[in-house]
């Protein structure tokens, strides 16, 4: 099992099942996916009979129900039924794939049966904001999109930001897309089902830094690799979009809006803006910076929304740091640092993004919640302990949430994927990537089967030629 609930008594005996399962469940469980995930959590032995409930509940047989007065969600497992309480809706899903999880197959003398072990459950979630960065690359294929979604519903993330990396066709400017790239069409069922799903998804787009859509060590870009006449609307290398010019502003203003209506009601809006190489920390050029920033800040206010930006162009590397911890800080001066702290609109959210932090506290976080900014830790799959040091120090700062970052490492990173949804909700000192890869796998398994095909089993397309 992945989950280790906060509360969990085990009782006498075991909930044994097989074929058609009568349930009783409330609307936002009563959707094919959920049927489809009861399925493949039961390995094909079991089905769905569902009828419509009016509580936020899922039951099957007689269990007595256990209100979630203290906690986001129940699970009451007894020898003749079962049954998921939560406190609203997002909870009951999260609850659900706790129930799933305890499922295992049991051996019989006519056919093979599943089983539950009897326990009541309550559980809460320790962070609130659980995000999670996927790039959608050149390589991605849409159903290993889909697979990731469903993947982060079942760890229970509550928000994916996802960024598409030429992979999006936009009607602003087709030159945004390499030629193979999604249509809103192909991706609108994703997001519909990611939406049933639980999970909120923000829209990302990179509003200064990173304007090739490719990594900067390939050398590749989207727009001017396929028409060099657009060179006007970057820096003069290509790697950062000319903020100045007014027809940039409106192609980006364009670009939000596409992006809001694909991904549907939300919180937040990624700008990115990091790693902006080749930036002339003046007063002229950063004042110019913070009040494009501001702007688009207010334009998202207006909408409903908050802004998430990285941290990085923000920071100095102060000598005060634990000098054990790398941090990716890209600001010159401490004047450059206050300049920009001071000036920056405090409904901005700051995704301080460090790689390189093994030892709680991350500092840097502490530099912007006492600027005034709510502020997120984005860790990466680069070792255990930094996955350990953001938990720790989100919960121990009461930092807004945390934002995981796959990158083009999430081959080799899943199982950290694992380790950061399970941490949101519980201590995983116990908890190892030796043990998680096997687990993350066997989740993979459930939540969107291979059916066979080789290519789309385990996170892996091929086994040789892999360096993990």
């Amino acid at each position: 099992m992945i989950f280790h609930p906060k509360v969990l008594i085990p009782k006498k005996g075991r909930f044994v099942f097989k074929g058609e399962v009568k349930a009783s469940l409330a609307p936002a469980l009563h959707k094919p996916v959920f049927h489809e995930l009861w399925q493949s959590f039961t390995f094909g032995l079991s089905t769905l009979a569902a009828s419509s409930s009016d509580r936020c509940v899922f039951t099957v047989g007689e269990a007595v129900p256990i209100e979630p007065f203290d906690c986001d969600y129940t699970v009451n497992i007894e020898p003749h039924g079962i049954c998921v309480c939560a406190r609203d809706e997002k909870n009951l899903i999260r609850g659900f794939f706790t129930l799933l999880d305890r499922f295992y197959a049991v051996e019989s003398e006519t056919a093979d049966a599943l089983a539950a072990d009897c326990c009541q459950i309550k559980d809460s979630a320790d962070i609130q904001s659980r995000m999670i960065h996927y790039c959608v690359f050149v390589e991605t294929e849409l159903w290993e999109v889909k697979r990731f979604l469903r993947l982060c519903a079942a760890l229970k993330y509550t928000h994916v930001v996802l960024e598409f990396w030429g992979m999006l066709k936009y009607d602003a400017l087709k030159e945004l897309s390499w030629q193979h790239a999604f249509t809103k069409e192909q991706l609108r069922p994703l997001v519909r089902e990611a939406r049933e799903l639980g999970l909120e998804l923000v829209p990302m787009f990179n509003l200064w830094g990173h304007a090739s859509a490719a990594r900067v060590m390939h050398g590749k870009h989207v727009v001017l690799d396929q028409n060099p006449s657009l060179q006007t609307y970057f820096s003069e290398d290509g790697w950062c979009w000319n903020i100045q010019s007014e027809k940039v502003r409106a192609l980006l203003r364009q670009v939000r809006e596409e992006l809001l209506e694909l991904c549907g009601e939300g919180a937040y809006f990624h700008i990115g803006c990091d790693e902006a190489y080749n930036f002339d920390f003046n007063e002229e050029s950063m004042q110019a910076l913070i009040d494009y920033i501001n702007g688009v800040s207010a334009e998202m206010k207006a909408k409903g929304r908050r802004v998430l930006m990285w941290g990085d162009m923000l920071l100095y590397r102060h000598g005060h740091y634990n000098p054990k911890n790398r941090y990716t800080c890209n600001a010159p001066t401490p004047d450059s640092e206050r300049f920009f702290l001071e000036r920056l609109s405090r409904d901005i959210v700051i995704a301080d993004w460090q790689y390189r932090a093994p030892e709680a506290p991350v500092e840097t976080c502490a530099v912007f919640r006492d600027a005034g900014f709510d502020c997120i830790l984005c860790p990466w799959d680069e070792g255990r302990a930094q996955i350990d040091a953001a938990l720790s120090t989100v919960k121990e700062q009461k930092l807004m949430g945390y934002m995981h970052t796959t990158w083009h490492t999430l081959t080799a990173g899943m199982p950290y994927v694992t380790l950061m949804g399970v941490g949101g909700y519980e201590n995983i000192e116990g908890y190892s990537i030796v043990k998680a890869r096997p687990q993350t796998a066997a989740l993979l398994r459930k939540v969107m089967p291979a059916g066979g095909d080789y290519e789309k089993a385990g996170w892996a397309k091929f086994d040789v030629g892999c360096k993990w």
